[in-house]
C-alpha cells in the first residue's frame, strides 16, 4: 500500500505503491536517456504519492524536474504540498482541473493521470462546455457520468508540441471508461484515429485502496518517434499480483515485463502489438421466430473487429438457423483488451469439433425465452430442459433430475434440432460444465462471478453464451441413451453392494460377475498418466506374485501422493506473497505430527497435498476472476474443472485412506497368507479406479514434458519436448506454444498456448541412461548429511540414487525445520 497515513487524508485521495510505479513506468518506459530536464504534471494529484515517486526516480539519476500538480481537495493539496518540500521546483495547487487550469503557461514532457473513477461531471458542465468553447477539450465531451476522458483529453492537450519534442501521458482508467459507448466512446475514436494511442494493460484487481475496481495503464503520446502507424501494444498482467496480509501488489518482475514490452514493442509472454482496427466491437440486435412461433431476440457483441454479417450467422448459429440482423450493427473503439487475449469459446468450439460435430449457440436452439423456476416448482417434462442457475446439481430433462435446492432454468428446446436427453447429458461433462461456466460468467457484471441475473435480458444473454454440441440426431440419441444405461449400471452396482452386505456369503460370486467389466480399465488409464506415476503402476501391474503385487501398489501410491504433491506445491509458489504463509502452516503441522520435509514419508506429502489444496479451493470458491485466472496461470492453463478435481475434497479424502491401509499394512509384521495379498491389492486397485473417477481427464489435458530447444516466431514462441506420457521411454517429442520459455532439460506442466508451463520442483526427477535414452524416474525420500536421498518405483532399475543436498535448499524452501 502507499505511504500515506490514512488520519492525514481520505483515502480517496491516496494511490498505492504498485499503482504509482504502473505509472511511472508508463511514462519512462521510452524516454530519451540523453534528456537532462523534464516537466511533469498532475491534474489530479491527490496526496501527490503518485507524482513524488516520479520526480524522484527522475531526480535520482542526475534529471531536473519541474513539477507541478492540482488537486480539488486543500487537505490532499496541503499533505502533498509537505511530500514536495525537498523538491526544488515543484507547485501543487488547490482547484478543479476540468473547470481551470492554474498552471495554464506550463508544457509537460510527462503527465500522469489517476482521476477518480466514474465521477460525475454534470454539475459542472456549463463551465466545461465554455472550456471547449474557448478552444479545450478538442476530442469532444464524453457523456457526464464519467469524467476519465475529460482528464485524459487535457493531458494530451497539456503536451509539449511535437516540434518542440512531444510528450507522454501514462493514465489509470476503469473499463468502463474503456467499452462506454455514446459520446465517450466518440472521444475515444477521436484520440485513437490521432494515432495518440501507445499501450493498454489490464493490471490485476484490487491495487487500489479500499476497492477491488480492475483497473488498465493507458499510455498515449503525440511523438511521432514513439507511436507506431496504426498499432498500439496490449498487455496482460491480470494474474502478475502477490497477496500479503491481504492486500495485492505486484512483482517487480511484472514491472520489468511491462517495461521491456513498452520501451521495445517486441512481443513477450502476456504482451503483443495489434492493429488498433482490433479494438473495434460491434454490436447488434438479432432475433429469430422458434418452431412455436415465438420471436426471441438478443443483443449480441463481437469483438477483434468481427463483422456481423451472414457469414458469421451462418459459423455461429448454423446455416438455416433463422437468426437475424434486426438494426445494422454499431461500431465502437473498445480499449478492453480482454477479449483480444483470450476466449475460452475457442478450446470449447476446437473441443467440439475435434468429434466432427457443429458447435451452436444454445439461443438458436431454444423455443421460446428461457424460464427461471424453483427447484421445487412443477414442470413441464416432454421437449424441455433444467439447468441450474450455478454449477451445482445437474442439467436433466426432467426437473427432479437436477439434484437442486435453488433456481432453474426451464429451457424448450426445438425437439427437431436436438435431443433434451442428448443435451442435458454433455452438460454434465466436463466439457459442458465448462461451457456452463462460461456462459453464467460471459453474461454476469462485475470482478465476482455469480449465478445469473434473472431478467430476460441476461437469461436470454446466457442462452446466446452457452456453447453446445448438435451432432446428427442418430448420434445424440445413441449417446442419450448409452447415458442412460451407464446411470442405471450405476444403480445396479450400488444395488449389488447392498446385497453383499445382505447376503455375505455370495460376496465373491458377486464381485467375481462384475470384475470382467473393469479388468483392462487400470492399464489403458496408464497410457494417459505421467510417467513417474505410470511407470511405477506398470511396475505394479506385472509383478509375479501377490506379496509383490502388494509391494509395488503401496510404492505406487507412494509415487502417486509425491508427484501429486510437488505438483500442488509448485503451483502454490507462483505466488510469491501467500507462499511464506502456506509454508509456515505446512511445517508447523508436520512438526505436530512428528513429521517433516527432511524425512518425506507418505504422511508428509499428505499433510503437504490437505493444505494447499485447502487453500486453492478457498482460493477458488471465493469467486475472484483474478484469483480463478492466476490459479489457472499456476497450473499452466489447466480448466478450472480440472483444478477443481486435483484440489477437491474426494482426492484429499482418498489418499488418507490408503494411508491409512499402507500403515496397517506395513506395521503388521506376521505371516500374511496369499489370500490376504490378494485382498489387500484388491483394495488398492479399487483405490485407483475411484482415483481415477476423481481426476476425471486432467492427465490427458497437462502434460508432463522435459523441456528442449526453442525458437520465437512471428506468432509467438514455439518449443520442443519430450512427452513424459505413459510408461515407455525414450519419449515422443512434440512442439507446444508457449508465452515463457521452458528451460532446457527441466520438468514442466505444459498444455499447447500455455503462457506459463508449470515447472516441477525436484522432488520428482527423470534420470536417462546413456546407453538406451530410457528414463527412470527418482522421487525424493529424505535428507543424509549433506546429501539426499532419491528412491526409484520402477522395476529393474537402481532403486536409489545419492543426490547434493544443496540443490534442494529452493525446494525445501519454507518447510524446512532451518
Amino acid at each position: 500500500m502507499s505511504d500515506v497515513d490514512p488520519d492525514l487524508i481520505g483515502s480517496e485521495h491516496t494511490t498505492s505503491l504498485t499503482l504509482a510505479r504502473a505509472l511511472a513506468v508508463g511514462c519512462l518506459s521510452r524516454l530519451d536517456p540523453s534528456l537532462v530536464s523534464l516537466d511533469v504534471w498532475d491534474p489530479t494529484a491527490g496526496s501527490g504519492f503518485a507524482g513524488f515517486l516520479l520526480t524522484d526516480a527522475l531526480r535520482s539519476n542526475g534529471v531536473h524536474v519541474r513539477y507541478r500538480g492540482q488537486d480539488i481537495s486543500d487537505q490532499a493539496v496541503s499533505l502533498s504540498g509537505r511530500r514536495f518540500e525537498a523538491v526544488p521546483d515543484a507547485a501543487i495547487a488547490v482547484g478543479n482541473t476540468l473547470v481551470h487550469d492554474e498552471f495554464e503557461d506550463f508544457q509537460a514532457d510527462l503527465v500522469i493521470v489517476d482521476a477518480p473513477w466514474g465521477l460525475a461531471w454534470g454539475d459542472v458542465y456549463s463551465q466545461v462546455d465554455a472550456r471547449r468553447e474557448s478552444g479545450s477539450f478538442g476530442y469532444g465531451l464524453p457523456q457526464r457520468s464519467d469524467s476519465t476522458w475529460l482528464f485524459i483529453s487535457l493531458a494530451l492537450e497539456k503536451l509539449r508540441p511535437v516540434a518542440d519534442g512531444g510528450g507522454r501521458v501514462a493514465a489509470l482508467v476503469a473499463p468502463g471508461a474503456l467499452s462506454a459507448g455514446g459520446d465517450s466512446a466518440s472521444v475515444r475514436q477521436k484520440i485513437v484515429e490521432a494515432g495518440m494511442l501507445e499501450s493498454v494493460t489490464r493490471l490485476p484487481d484490487g491495487l487500489a485502496p479500499n476497492t477491488s475496481i480492475p483497473l488498465y495503464l493507458v499510455t498515449f503520446t503525440n511523438r511521432a518517434t514513439d507511436a507506431r502507424r496504426g498499432k498500439a501494444m496490449i498487455a496482460d498482467l491480470q494474474t502478475e499480483f502477490t497477496t500479503e496480509h491481504r492486500y495485492r501488489s505486484m512483482p517487480i518482475s511484472a514491472f520489468q515485463e511491462l517495461e521491456a514490452g513498452l520501451r521495445t514493442g517486441k512481443s513477450g509472454p502476456r504482451n503483443r502489438s495489434i492493429s488498433v482496427r482490433q479494438f473495434t466491437r460491434r454490436d447488434a440486435r438479432l432475433e429469430r421466430v422458434s418452431a412455436e412461433s415465438k420471436r426471441l431476440s438478443w443483443r449480441l457483441s463481437t469483438y477483434c473487429d468481427t463483422p456481423i454479417d451472414v457469414r458469421f450467422l451462418e459459423s455461429r448459429y448454423g446455416p438455416a438457423s433463422g437468426v437475424s440482423i434486426i438494426d445494422d450493427p454499431q461500431e465502437t473503439v473498445d480499449l478492453d483488451p480482454s477479449r483480444i487475449f483470450g476466449d475460452e469459446s475457442r478450446e470449447l468450439l476446437r473441443d467440439i469439433e475435434s468429434k466432427g460435430w457443429p458447435g451452436r449457440r444454445l439461443s438458436s436452439l431454444i423455443a421460446r425465452e428461457p424460464e427461471l423456476l424453483k427447484a421445487s416448482a412443477e414442470a413441464e417434462s416432454v421437449g424441455h430442459l433444467y439447468v441450474p442457475t450455478t454449477l451445482g446439481g445437474k442439467a436433466a430433462a426432467e426437473m427432479a433430475g437436477t439434484r437442486s435446492d435453488g433456481r432453474v432454468l426451464s429451457l424448450s428446446l426445438d425437439g427437431e434440432i436436438v435431443d433434451p436427453g442428448f443435451l442435458a447429458a454433455w452438460l454434465n461433462t466436463e466439457q459442458g460444465t465448462a461451457s456452463r461456466r462460461r456462459a453464467i460468467r460471459a453474461s454476469s457484471r462485475g470482478t465476482f462471478i455469480n449465478a445469473l441475473r434473472s431478467d430476460a435480458s441476461s437469461l436470454m444473454r446466457w442462452a446466446d453464451e452457452l456453447i453446445v454440441p448438435v451432432p446428427d440426431h442418430g448420434t445424440q440419441l445413441a449417446l442419450s441413451s448409452a447415458d442412460v444405461r451407464l446411470l442405471s449400471f450405476e444403480a445396479a452396482l450400488s444395488a449389488q453392494r447392498e446385497s453383499v452386505w445382505a447376503s455375505p456369503e455370495g460376496a465373491e460370486d458377486v464381485v467375481n460377475r462384475i470384475a470382467g467389466a473393469f479388468d483392462d480399465s487400470l492399464s489403458s488409464w496408464l497410457d494417459h498418466l505421467p510417467y513417474p506415476v505410470a511407470s511405477a503402476l506398470w511396475t505394479a501391474e506385472t509383478a509375479s506374485t501377490a506379496g509383490e503385487q502388494q509391494r509395488a501398489y503401496i510404492h505406487a501410491w507412494e509415487a502417486i501422493v509425491t508427484f501429486h504433491a510437488t505438483v500442488l506445491l509448485s503451483a502454490s509458489r507462483t505466488d510469491p506473497g501467500s507462499r511464506s504463509g502456506v509454508e509456515a502452516g505446512i511445517r508447523q503441522t508436520l512438526n505436530e505430527k512428528h513429521l517433516s520435509i527432511e524425512r518425506a514419508s507418505f504422511g508428509t506429502w499428505v499433510v503437504i497435498i490437505e493444505r494447499v489444496t485447502k487453500e486453492l479451493r478457498s482460493a477458488l470458491e471465493a469467486g475472484s476472476a483474478d484469483e480463478v485466472a492466476r490459479i489457472r496461470r499456476a497450473f499452466g492453463g489447466l480448466t478450472q474443472t480440472g483444478i477443481e478435481r486435483l484440489t477437491s475434497k474426494e482426492f484429499v479424502k482418498k489418499i488418507n485412506e490408503v494411508n491409512t491401509k499402507r500403515n496397517r499394512w506395513l506395521g503388521h509384521t506376521g505371516y500374511t497368507s496369499e489370500e490376504e495379498w490378494r485382498r489387500q491389492v484388491l483394495s488398492l486397485q479399487g483405490d485407483l479406479s475411484e482415483l481415477r473417477q476423481i481426476l476425471g481427464t486432467v492427465w490427458t489435458q497437462l502434460l508432463l514434458v522435459r523441456a528442449g530447444g526453442s525458437k520465437l516466431r512471428r506468432d509467438g514462441r514455439v518449443q520442443a519436448a519430450e512427452v513424459a506420457v505413459g510408461t515407455r521411454s525414450p519419449f515422443k517429442i512434440k512442439e507446444f506454444s508457449v508465452g515463457e520459455e521452458m528451460v532446457d532439460g527441466e520438468l514442466y506442466l505444459v498444455r499447447d498456448e500455455s503462457e506459463s508451463p508449470l515447472r516441477l520442483g525436484q522432488f520428482v526427477q527423470l534420470r536417462a541412461a546413456p546407453r538406451d535414452a530410457q528414463y527412470t524416474t527418482y522421487f525424493y525420500n529424505r535428507t543424509e548429511g549433506a546429501s539426499v536421498r532419491m528412491v526409484s518405483y520402477q522395476q529393474g532399475f537402481d532403486s536409489e540414487i545419492q543426490d547434493d543436498v544443496e540443490g534442494f535448499r529452493s525446494d525445501f524452501g519454507g518447510l524446512a525445520l532451518g
